[in-house]
């Protein structure tokens, strides 16, 4: 008999303003605001009583000082949150060794047949809870259904520290409890297509073929939103690249085009990345490169070449990679970054006969300001273009 599949989504509350809560008593309770300090520096995260005043992820931090002029601005501290960040990701592999980091503050859960050992959804839920705020002080909100697309969409509903939990055939239903704003992968331009041609509900959408979806939405976008209304998504995240790549991503809540803002998320995903990389000892070849566009078109276009050296060299792989494939056209809504073909990395094989010594040397420097990053609690390795804008959106 096969078991009833069953995964969490964990979403770390207001991740980054949490842990400036955490380490600055004197910020509890009040309006923190993550992000670059510079004019055109944008909202990394903001905590709860922030959004009380408008603001949001991405937002101009000058528009958001105009929203909350007695906000505590502070700017991101990468560091401390791959630390802490880390510090929960091993707290989830007490509870099942499937865990699928998909970035910084998020993870699923393969919870499949673990109810033997820790009881139903709802009690393993708790537990977990319980030992991430009793260990690393934070607080998350988690989803549970038996896909990811469902598990995920579940965890913002009772944000922030909630359990949501649908069961097993109550997908559909579940689905048309759900303003379009709250169907994830719906943008603003594809809600405002679909107003415009009557649809204005998710039961509506529900009795729509899928065939009049894709007129409306093009075919990428109909079949997606035709699966989607009925919980039936179940490949949003790769299982076999899963075990075979390191990857992290962000999802807007505004589209982006702007080429600037473009290249600021790239390099925070491949400093991110490459922190993870380092920190996990491995390397890989493969650089592939992940595109949502408003219009729920999903592109992954890959390179293969020589191991990824150092966050630069990822970088400037991954946007050769992207403005390959941008038509410079359309928004887009989501933004992922993946090494492949992981292998480990061992020091005394670093020297190849085709590494150059100038690779060798950006290597063994940036493990080395990783290691003194670690040990000495400061963002040594954050680019100069970052400490400007602090682009990496989060929720």
């Amino acid at each position: 008999m096969e078991k009833q599949k069953c995964f969490f989504h964990v979403d770390l509350d207001a991740f980054f303003a949490s842990v400036e809560q955490l380490d600055n008593p004197d910020y509890r309770g009040k309006p923190v605001i993550v992000g670059g300090q510079s004019r055109r520096g944008v909202v990394s995260t903001c905590s709860y009583e922030a959004r009380k005043f408008g603001v949001h992820s991405a937002m101009p931090i000058m528009q958001a000082r105009k929203l909350c002029p007695l906000g505590i601005f502070v700017r991101g501290r990468m560091k401390r949150y791959h630390e802490k960040s880390k510090e929960i990701m091993n707290i989830f592999k007490d509870f099942t060794p499937d865990v699928q980091q998909i970035s910084i503050d998020e993870a699923f859960l393969d919870m499949s047949g673990m109810e033997k050992l820790l009881g139903p959804p709802e009690n393993s839920a708790r537990l977990l809870k319980k030992a991430i705020k009793e260990k690393a002080g934070l607080t998350v909100s988690i989803g549970c259904g038996t896909n990811k697309y469902i598990a995920k969409i579940a965890s913002g509903k009772s944000k922030p520290d909630g359990l949501f939990i649908v069961p097993k055939g109550g997908e559909a239903d579940f689905m048309q409890t759900l303003s379009l704003k709250e169907v994830w992968g719906i943008g603003e331009k594809t809600r405002e297509k679909l107003i415009a041609c009557g649809l204005k509900t998710v039961s509506e959408i529900l009795n729509t073929s899928e065939k009049l979806l894709c007129t409306i939405l093009g075919n990428a976008g109909g079949v997606f939103l035709h699966n989607a209304v009925r919980g039936q998504l179940t490949e949003i995240f790769s299982e076999e690249a899963k075990h075979r790549s390191i990857s992290t991503e962000r999802t807007f809540e505004y589209d982006l085009i702007s080429h600037e803002q473009i290249d600021d998320i790239l390099l925070f995903l491949s400093t991110e990345l490459m922190y993870r990389v380092i920190d996990e000892k491995v390397n890989g070849k493969t650089v592939s490169v992940k595109i949502r566009y408003g219009d729920f078109t999903t592109v992954s276009i890959q390179e293969t070449g020589d191991s990824v050296n150092d966050s630069q060299d990822l970088y400037e792989r991954a946007k050769k990679i992207f403005y390959k494939k941008f038509d410079n056209k359309t928004s887009i809504r989501l933004l992922g970054l993946s090494i492949m073909n992981i292998e480990e990395c061992r020091t005394e094989m670093q020297g190849e006969f085709f590494c150059s010594e100038d690779k060798l040397k950006k290597r063994k420097m940036e493990e080395t300001m990783y290691a003194l990053m670690k040990k000495e609690g400061k963002d040594i390795l954050k680019p100069a273009r970052l400490l400007q804008s602090d682009n990496g959106e989060k929720k």
